[in-house]
């Protein structure tokens, strides 16, 4: 994030101009002290908020990879039984949560409940799979 930006632009105008109101009209200071008074507190304001969101807001983890979330290769386990050329559910897990999908039987098997599966394709919201056990060579 670069500190020139809209957030820390509006800071230190916020900044410069409450405090260069202040010391024009509450003050006995000239213009040239208090002019440098109040860009000095803009600066500092808008450095402070700067930190602020670089240190607190803004994480290192912020921005998510597309690849982390492709289904192809996505190792699961059937939850709701497969029917043969028909549709059941997987559950697996991405992105550190647990997910579910509706499955089809790559192969047109049906496939029983609590058996693990590879999922080879991903078209329309619908995970295809195929047995872990068929892929792994078993």
């Amino acid at each position: 994030m670069s500190p020139f930006n809209p957030v820390t632009a509006a800071a230190f105008l916020a900044w410069f101009g409450g405090v260069g109101f202040l010391l024009t009209r509450y003050s006995s200071l000239w213009v040239v002290p208090a002019l440098a008074i109040a860009t000095a507190s803009g600066v500092v304001g808008a450095g402070v908020l700067f930190l602020f969101l670089t240190r607190v807001l803004v994480s290192a983890d912020e921005n998510l990879d597309p690849a982390d979330f492709v289904m192809t290769g996505v190792l699961g386990k059937v939850s709701s039984h497969i029917r043969e050329d028909g549709t059941g559910e997987i559950i697996y897990s991405q992105g550190g949560t647990r997910r579910a999908c509706g499955a089809r039987s790559d192969t047109g098997q049906a496939i029983p409940r609590d058996t693990d599966v590879i999922v080879t394709r991903y078209e329309q919201g619908v995970a295809y799979v195929r047995r872990w056990t068929e892929l792994a060579g078993d």
